[in-house]
């Protein structure tokens, strides 16, 4: 029964972010939806038992101010039945009080760093930062056709200790072994 509702729900979350609002505009409000496929990365991740097992909120950070209300939002939705927190983040020192961290394309500069700050640690990192996957962050946020889409680095992600859901990958522009 309980596995029948996780198979429901992750169906329904699939459908409403990879189906859904791929078609609607970015025009509309690309921060809403880079902050919403953050948020539903997070929740098809596989993370280590270690974390599943804190009483701690999950704590999704994000660097670039004009996301601040699009990552605020995200306080109201839990995963894995914890709240979460959502931090703005101004130093990659800062990182590890993470679990997830979106770095815009404004923070380019802070890119080198970051992958210094979270180097074979269990925090998914996502960008709308083009060659961010290839670059080595785990997930790019793409814009094409006025639509997003997204690339995965597996090789980045199975080296911190996580893993994204077989649906998420089939869903994938480019997955880069």
């Amino acid at each position: 029964m309980k596995k029948a509702n996780l198979s429901r729900q992750l169906l329904y979350s699939l459908l409403v972010i990879f189906v859904l609002l791929p078609h609607t505009s970015i025009a509309q409000d690309s921060f809403d939806l880079k902050a919403a496929f953050t948020y539903n990365f997070a929740k098809f991740t596989q993370w280590p038992e270690s974390r599943l097992n804190e009483k701690s909120p999950w704590k999704i950070c994000f660097f670039g101010n004009q996301y601040r209300d699009s990552f605020m939002e995200l306080s109201n939705k839990t995963l894995a039945n914890k709240p979460i927190t959502a931090i703005s983040l101004l130093e990659t020192s800062q990182i590890e009080l993470c679990d997830v961290v979106f770095i815009d394309a404004n923070s380019r500069d802070l890119i080198r760093r970051l992958f210094l700050a979270v180097d074979n640690k269990p925090i998914l990192t996502v960008s709308d930062i083009s060659g961010f996957a290839v670059q080595g962050g785990m997930i790019e946020i793409v814009e094409q056709d006025k639509r997003l889409y997204f690339n995965i680095n597996s090789k980045v992600l199975e080296a911190s200790g996580l893993n994204i859901s077989s649906q998420v990958l089939k869903l994938a522009l480019e997955v880069k072994q």
